[in-house]
């Protein structure tokens, strides 16, 4: 099952795509300020959502994905490329998302940005910025390339079937989707056209800067608020906070269930539940970064928007949580030994 959704303010088109027989769920491209439209098709078809997918970092409307996550407990990811925080995963060129029995693959494309990536679920792709119905995404900022577009298109996208459906990431002209037949033959970007073309018509167009673009880069770069007119909230990965984190200046809270916390405790870290905001803006208050940890990142990312909204200053989530500090490889081995000893050091 696909359904298509529109935002008309970006003139994005949002997908969800799910399995008949589970009723899994993805949703492709959320957009912030769509919470309410995205949850109620999912409830209205009885789906479960487990994954939030961008096709890249987007510059014309704030992602939904962090704002999806608190909701629905679903894993986000991006292109690697794109050099994001605060996702689950971090996508490649080959990999597959799994929704029940269907897969969703990976195809790098990138050109419009560096990390732009196109899901493909059987005969349909969805494209993002990539490949729009008779045009593409620009590639004028955000270390965009037309030479890396042109050769996405026309040696990746365009040697899939003919048949193949591709829904775009926008169209402003009314259209739902196309074929990669049609886009060989007709787009005229491509069609006919070498690379020398392509470049001249790329530099031609002299677009205006999107108008969220300011806002949006920043705020899709740490998977966006939770909800729409509110901050982004502070993130670490994993990798980065273990070799920042220093227990003489800094304060690690634990707020996993107690049963998991006793089990696998974490050397340095305080033991609070996540609704215990007022206990750590008094940590917070006297250290320089107040990091907040759980057992996947979703409790933690919930009491750090507590502490922001409280007014703490130096809050930050750790993205992915333990299960993330779990697979941080250290020099001093990998997994959870390892983990907990460069946290117990800095």
């Amino acid at each position: 099952m696909i359904l298509q959704l529109f935002d008309q303010d970006s003139s994005t088109l949002t997908y969800i795509v799910a399995d008949a027989a589970t009723r899994e769920a993805a949703i492709i491209d959320p957009v912030l300020g769509q919470l309410s439209r995205d949850l109620g098709e999912i409830e209205r078809h009885r789906l479960t959502l487990r994954w939030i997918l961008d096709t890249h970092v987007h510059a014309d409307h704030e992602t939904g994905a962090n704002a999806l996550k608190s909701v629905t407990g679903a894993w986000s990811a991006v292109g690697a490329a794109c050099e994001s925080v605060g996702h689950d995963r971090m996508l490649v060129d080959g990999d597959v998302i799994e929704i029940g029995s269907t897969k969703i693959g990976v195809i790098a494309t990138p050109g419009h940005t560096p990390g732009s990536m196109t899901f493909r679920v059987d005969g349909n792709v969805f494209t993002g910025d990539a490949l729009l119905i008779e045009g593409c995404g620009r590639t004028d900022f955000q270390n965009g390339s037309s030479d890396d577009l042109f050769h996405s298109v026309t040696q990746r996208l365009f040697t899939l079937p003919a048949t193949t459906v591709v829904w775009p990431g926008h169209d402003y002209r009314g259209r739902a989707s196309s074929t990669i037949g049609h886009e060989k033959n007709h787009n005229p970007r491509f069609a006919g056209k070498d690379l020398d073309a392509f470049r001249k018509i790329m530099a031609g167009l002299h677009l205006a800067p999107p108008k969220h673009l300011e806002k949006a880069v920043p705020a899709n770069r740490s998977g966006g608020a939770l909800h729409a007119g509110e901050p982004v909230l502070p993130m670490i990965k994993p990798a980065q906070f273990v070799l920042q984190f220093d227990p003489k200046l800094d304060t690690l809270v634990d707020v996993r269930d107690s049963v998991d916390a006793l089990s696998e405790p974490i050397k340095n870290a305080v033991c609070l539940s996540a609704t215990e905001i007022p206990k750590m803006q008094v940590l917070a208050a006297n250290a320089r970064t107040l990091y907040v940890l759980c057992r996947s990142g979703r409790r933690s990312l919930v009491a750090t928007e507590a502490l922001v909204k409280a007014g703490v200053t130096n809050a930050c989530n750790i993205t992915g949580g333990v299960l993330a500090l779990n697979a941080t490889r250290s020099p001093q081995g990998t997994g959870a030994t390892a983990t907990r000893a460069a946290v117990a050091h800095g």
